[in-house]
């Protein structure tokens, strides 16, 4: 059968019941049983009907999956979109991405224009508002796929970075590098990567009794947010740390500054580490000791499930894929005796 002429009454024949019925369940309704919901989904999805929306020419038949990123600053999410863009290109599928700013309802907007147009899938990296923003699409049949954000129960397809046994390995570094009193520069309370990395450094802790680490007031993933954590900590508390662990490469690098303005130089007064092992940091002197995340592959992998859930080739349970990270030592710790 031509995929292009199947209509809404060829689904609801199928799945024996009425167009209005189907149509509730297109359109994410709740006065439908989870029995006939999985019923209309399983005839959509063997008849590879698409739904239309108004503002789609009925001749088209590109698939177009939406992606949600927090921001475009810096580099961690433009390499993991143009991943994403790579994987949808090379299969045939185009691509929106929108970007809420961190703004639940910003996020809530956009995830219905997304859902009014029938976009047939979401890739998510990280969601500030809550999981009841994709009920909809859930309810509906749309995949979706979170990335880089770890939701708790097993509602769709899930890849994410080790985040925790991550910030336990640039802990142990630092560890076997001698230092024992550690600032860690922190990252918004309402990102669940920089939550992962803050377990992992009191996973860490809970082994080490002999380690301390000491935390910045401010919080964010900016050089300006590195900086102020520094600056505002070298004030209040003066220098009693050897070592500084950054939220990521782009907040080090703020950090970095505020150290040299303090005198203080890098490897030999104080040592650094961040996390992300952006493009830019084998070229900051000192080079900086970084944690790898794999964000190419975090953004292929992402778009690799989602297709495969639009095309109907995905398995039927729910997948959670977590890549692992990589310490990269540079130049930038030092070894040193115990103690400051």
């Amino acid at each position: 059968m031509d995929k292009s002429k199947i209509k809404i009454t060829d689904v609801a024949e199928a799945a024996e019941v009425s167009i209005a019925t189907v149509s509730r369940v297109i359109n994410g309704a709740d006065n439908v049983s989870e029995e006939t919901r999985k019923k209309v989904i399983k005839a959509i999805k063997n008849l590879g009907y698409k739904p239309m929306p108004s503002l789609r020419k009925a001749s088209e038949l590109l698939y177009t999956i939406g992606v949600l990123v927090p921001d475009l600053k810096g580099y961690h999410y433009n390499e993991i979109v143009m991943a994403i863009e790579d994987y949808a290109n090379k299969s045939g599928f185009e691509m929106m991405v929108s970007v809420p700013k961190m703004m639940p309802e910003a996020e809530k907007h956009v995830l219905d224009q997304y859902f009014k147009r029938k976009i047939d899938g979401v890739i998510l990296c990280e969601l500030y508002g809550g999981i009841s923003y994709i009920e909809p699409f859930l309810k509906s049949g749309v995949p979706v796929v979170s990335l880089d954000y770890n939701i708790e129960e097993i509602l769709c397809d899930s890849v994410n970075i080790d985040n925790i046994s991550g910030a336990m390995s640039a802990m142990k570094h630092l560890y076997q590098m001698g230092h024992r009193k550690i600032l860690f520069l922190r990252g918004p309370h309402t990102s669940p990567a920089a939550m992962d990395r803050e377990r992992g450094i009191r996973r860490f802790l809970n082994r080490h009794s002999d380690v301390e680490v000491y935390y910045s007031e401010n919080e964010g993933y900016n050089p300006e947010d590195g900086y102020e954590g520094v600056k505002q900590y070298l004030n209040k508390h003066g220098k009693n740390f050897t070592a500084v662990f950054g939220i990521n490469d782009w907040s080090s690098i703020g950090a970095m500054s505020a150290l040299s303005e303090y005198g203080l130089s890098i490897p030999e007064d104080v040592s650094m580490v961040g996390y992300d092992n952006a493009p830019y940091s084998s070229f900051l002197v000192p080079a900086l000791t970084t944690i790898h995340q794999p964000r190419w592959e975090l953004g292929q992998i992402s778009c690799q499930l989602l297709i495969e859930r639009v095309t109907g080739h995905g398995p039927k349970i729910p997948r959670n894929v977590v890549l692992p990270t990589k310490l990269i030592e540079r130049k930038s710790v030092r070894n040193i005796e115990n103690g400051i």
